[in-house]
């Protein structure tokens, strides 16, 4: 039995907040004492552990929660009920620009934020270098930050807080206003972060990046937990609830971007369709990348129609190197492929040199296999029968 304290517990953790048609509402109800008011159930009997060195994705949709837990573990919330034991220090990556001054520069604010977390100023000054060098904004440190934008505000507020190098850090979906370069860099940042065996707690709506860095993902539906466990057990059966409810090409076009490092040109089936199980299913991928010396990864999933995978294969999934290059042409074949009757799609996407961050995607629809059989399932298996 394992009796070592865990990084993060929480414990019947509960928000509700109390919403009033009109503020004088209040005041009647404090007279009166009669209700005036409804309540709104943020979150609601939240529990799980989380072990030292861990990575926990939290997932779901707009509305689900997510951040308010966030919130409330990183202490600028207070439960309604409830209990949050935090074993070490606890920085987190919230609402862009909490605990910053718009009159401030840069180097006052990175000052104040540590006074709010009642740093030493010798700390601060011993890390001042680094955190303006990570965030590159040597040209506008002493500047006040309301002239930043939205993305500088980003990489200013990251740089800080993962410089100061909390037990645990926790990352909203901050990350998503910055553009593709500095998002590698917090990518990379966070891995090393990671390596070290700190904590992470990582929220996106990205299920790829959650799938590829997480050790386990909690996922949140109306507040409440709706499955929490290892990552490749809660990610497929998201994706599969995910599937019901968006079309194919809403799902294809929410990842895109119109910038971006490496984009897919075209994906092609080379294959005649409709084809048969036995057949071969040969793919052409046509690549452009912005610099020559870019390294980046590729994957080709195949899916059914309500978009769980059937087979997912990529350069860094099969040990293969990063790819390069200006324009890239790729042939992938699945040779004698098993699959039984029915529409499948095909999925392609690139990522950064680790395999975390989507670069870009193409989905290509109604790849038909025939049925030519009443057996169920997904792809054929070879069967033998003794009978006696």
């Amino acid at each position: 039995m394992n009796d070592a304290k865990p990084a993060l517990r929480v414990n019947g953790l509960s928000k509700v907040y109390r919403l009033y048609d009109q503020p004088i509402d209040r005041l009647k109800e404090l007279l009166f004492r009669r209700p005036r008011h409804s309540d709104f159930v943020a979150l609601w009997n939240v529990n799980f552990e989380l072990a030292h060195g861990q990575t926990l994705g939290v997932i779901g949709n707009n509305g689900a929660g997510k951040s308010t837990l966030l919130q409330l573990i990183a202490g600028t919330l207070t439960p309604t009920q409830g209990t949050i034991e935090r074993d070490g220090s606890v920085l987190g990556l919230l609402e862009l620009g909490v605990g910053f001054h718009p009159e401030f520069t840069g180097r006052q604010n990175i000052f104040l934020y540590g006074d709010v977390l009642g740093l030493p100023r010798q700390l601060i000054q011993s890390r001042l270098d680094e955190i303006v060098a990570f965030a590159e904004l040597e040209s506008f440190v002493d500047r006040p930050l309301k002239t930043y934008s939205t993305g500088m505000r980003m990489r200013l507020a990251f740089s800080l807080i993962a410089s100061l190098d909390p037990d645990i850090l926790i990352v909203d979906e901050a990350l998503s206003v910055g553009d593709a370069y500095f998002q590698k860099k917090c990518i990379d940042r966070m891995m090393e972060f990671r390596n070290r065996g700190r904590t992470i707690i990582f929220c996106s709506h990205s299920v790829y990046q959650v799938s590829m860095f997480c050790d386990e993902t909690l996922w949140l539906e109306g507040g409440r937990i709706r499955l929490h466990g290892e990552t490749a057990r809660v990610i497929p059966a998201y994706e599969a609830w995910q599937a019901q409810r968006n079309t194919r090409r809403e799902q294809a076009e929410a990842g895109a971007r119109s910038e971006t490092p490496v984009r897919i040109v075209s994906l092609e089936l080379l294959s005649e369709l409709p084809c048969r199980r036995g057949d071969d299913l040969r793919f052409r991928l046509r690549l452009e990348s912005a610099h020559d010396d870019l390294p980046f990864h590729l994957t080709l999933s195949i899916k059914m129609d309500d978009g769980r995978g059937v087979y997912v294969t990529g350069t860094h999934l099969s040990g293969r190197p990063p790819l390069c290059g200006r324009r890239r042409e790729v042939l992938i074949t699945y040779p004698s492929v098993p699959l039984l009757g029915g529409l499948y799609t095909a999925h392609a996407r690139v990522f950064d040199d680790q395999g975390l961050m989507v670069y870009h995607e193409k989905v290509l629809p109604d790849l038909e296999v025939l049925k030519d059989s009443r057996e169920l399932g997904v792809c054929y298996l070879e069967n033998r029968w003794e009978l006696s």
